[in-house]
């Protein structure tokens, strides 16, 4: 049973290659804007909109808590990316106040936040994310047939299991492959279902 997307598929190459060059490009763009920044920029400078860019920062980072919890608690898969970029805005968020509060009277609050608040939640999302993903992988391996523990996630390839084919004898014929899951996907094992139970939870949870 593939589960997406083969990766000799023509649209499935074409972004790969988009998505390399662009991930590539913008590396290689950065590192020497970076070493150019370091030496420009002046260590002091008086700006407008202040409390605007912060605000605006704010109301984005709350947006994605909500996104995170209302997907948290309606168990969706989608949790995984909003519990990454909350993660992320929460490290940026606690970087910017204690970097920009560091020789003001309000640099105590900053740490004070960052080291209760920002770092512990950015934390907790990220090893909720990895620990869902990592579920969501162990429950696809238990679906194709295998046994014993699946592979790290640093093992697996980008968007596709096509290696994670049910094993020979249960794919024999028609009727040992004649369940199919909610979006009429077939391929997967009714009574391999039945035996483990994986599949209805994942059909339920879909």
């Amino acid at each position: 049973m593939a589960i997406s997307i083969n990766p000799s598929h023509p649209r499935a190459r074409s972004m790969r290659w988009i998505l390399l060059t662009v991930v590539t490009g913008s590396l290689v763009f950065l590192v020497p804007w970076i070493a150019y920044l370091s030496v420009s920029l002046p260590s002091e400078r008086q700006v407008d909109q202040w409390d605007i860019a912060w605000v605006g920062f704010d109301f984005a980072l709350a947006a994605a808590i909500g996104m995170t919890a209302w997907n948290a608690w309606r168990r969706r898969q989608v949790f995984i990316p909003w519990a990454m970029i909350t993660g992320t805005l929460l490290v940026a968020d606690a970087w910017f106040d204690i970097v920009l509060d560091w020789n003001s009277p309000d640099l105590w609050f900053a740490l004070l936040s960052a080291g209760i608040g920002e770092l512990p939640l950015a934390a907790l999302l990220f090893y909720a994310s990895w620990r869902v993903l990592r579920l969501t992988i162990e429950r696809a391996w238990v679906l194709t047939g295998h046994t014993g523990p699946a592979p790290r996630l640093s093992r697996i390839q980008l968007g596709v299991t096509t290696g994670w084919q049910v094993p020979d004898g249960l794919a024999a014929n028609g009727s040992a492959m004649n369940g199919s899951d909610v979006h009429g996907r077939t391929g997967i094992d009714t009574p391999y279902r039945s035996r483990h139970g994986v599949a209805q939870r994942v059909d339920a949870e879909a």
